[in-house]
């Protein structure tokens, strides 16, 4: 899939230089099949299969704002579209999610894309599924459900493992995390220690194996004030080992004048197999407010002002440093999802402001080493 992915973005690839290091291209094309989705989606469920885009749900206020009343849509269309040297991606609709859905975790696997949890207007999700693609159809196949339905929480794949943490649970804010061994279906998803500290929603995670031996990270995530805790709002980080089964502080992303950020509401992957790229994520002093007590006229502002992260941020593990690698509103997202690996992803949807989806798909492309 590597070797497909980096052929197909070839053109981007090569517009890297010395004194432009991370290439952001803007592509043109969005699904319209579903009616309304055409203006956007977050929190879909997305990944790569031999080459191709897949993206799936999601969610948006096709109609009024939320600030109007509008009501919130949720899709279940799946569409595929072939990454070429084009700037223009040609969506094709190629199946149905088992319901809509949206604000679960999707992982790419060498099985497929496995699709976790999340929710709708019905209510929250246990449903774990592999999405494949065989003739130009997906296939969905069932995976052992998650303990209870969580949405708004994070995930991460690595060495046939798929590690989750955070989120909300009966709708509120948790520190539970659990791992699925993909070789061992038959015990399911098994429990890790709670995460310490705050509950959050809406984290970002990393997952790295060596040697059968796992390190999962987490950043960023809020809560909101529930069961006598207060309002928090994260800018630190923690890591899970499993050779000492313990979670650990780890630094936590900050900006080129060295400003805390929240990744909280952004999207992480991993990086050339040894570090982690971050985009996205919520202003923390704006949002934290607004997490206490929202502001009258909160959702007049113009998207500029809710300051989103601009930071295309990079994590190398081995000296626990984070640095920003560019510095783009192409990439200042809520509810975005990143995808790809090696040195190429591309960057899915998002909100450029509360209730304002953006149909947007930017390709990143960072130098060779």
């Amino acid at each position: 899939m590597r070797n497909i992915f980096l052929a197909a973005c070839g053109f981007a690839a090569a517009a890297c230089n010395g004194t432009d290091p991370v290439k952001v291209t803007p592509l043109q094309g969005f699904p319209c099949d579903e009616e309304g989705i055409a203006k956007g989606v977050s929190a879909c469920y997305a990944g790569v299969i031999d080459g191709c885009l897949v993206m799936a749900g999601g969610c948006n206020f096709p109609g009024l704002p939320p600030r109007l009343g509008g009501t919130k849509k949720y899709y279940d269309g799946i569409y595929t579209a072939q990454l070429s040297g084009d700037t223009a991606l040609v969506w094709r609709r190629v199946g149905k999610l088992p319901a809509p859905a949206a604000y679960g975790v999707s992982v790419t696997t060498p099985d497929g894309i496995v699709c976790i949890g999340g929710n709708n207007s019905e209510g929250q999700l246990d449903t774990v599924f592999c999405l494949t693609l065989q003739e130009g159809c997906t296939v969905l196949k069932p995976l052992p459900s998650l303990p209870a339905g969580i949405d708004n929480f994070t995930g991460a794949y690595a060495g046939r493992r798929i590690f989750v943490a955070g989120g909300a649970y009966a709708g509120k804010a948790d520190r539970k995390a659990f791992f699925l061994d993909l070789d061992n279906l038959d015990k399911g998803w098994q429990p890790l220690p709670d995460f310490p500290g705050p509950r959050r929603t809406q984290p970002v995670s990393a997952l790295f194996e060596k040697e059968g031996e796992y390190t999962f990270y987490l950043w960023g995530g809020f809560a909101g004030a529930t069961d006598g805790d207060p309002v928090t709002l994260s800018v630190d980080g923690l890591k899970y080992e499993t050779a000492t089964g313990c979670w650990m502080p780890v630094a936590g992303p900050k900006d080129a004048d060295g400003v805390e950020i929240c990744l909280g509401g952004g999207t992480a992957a991993v990086l050339e197999g040894d570090k982690v790229v971050a985009t996205g994520g919520v202003d923390k002093d704006i949002f934290y407010h607004a997490l206490i007590k929202l502001p009258e006229g909160y959702f007049e502002h113009e998207p500029e002002w809710f300051n989103l992260g601009r930071n295309i941020l990079v994590y190398d593990p081995a000296v626990d440093q984070w640095t920003v690698a560019a510095h783009t509103r192409e990439t200042a997202r809520a509810g975005a999802v990143l995808v790809g690996e090696g040195r190429i992803f591309a960057n899915i949807c998002g909100e450029l402001m509360p209730g304002v989806r953006s149909p947007q798909v930017t390709l990143i492309t960072f130098p060779e080493r």
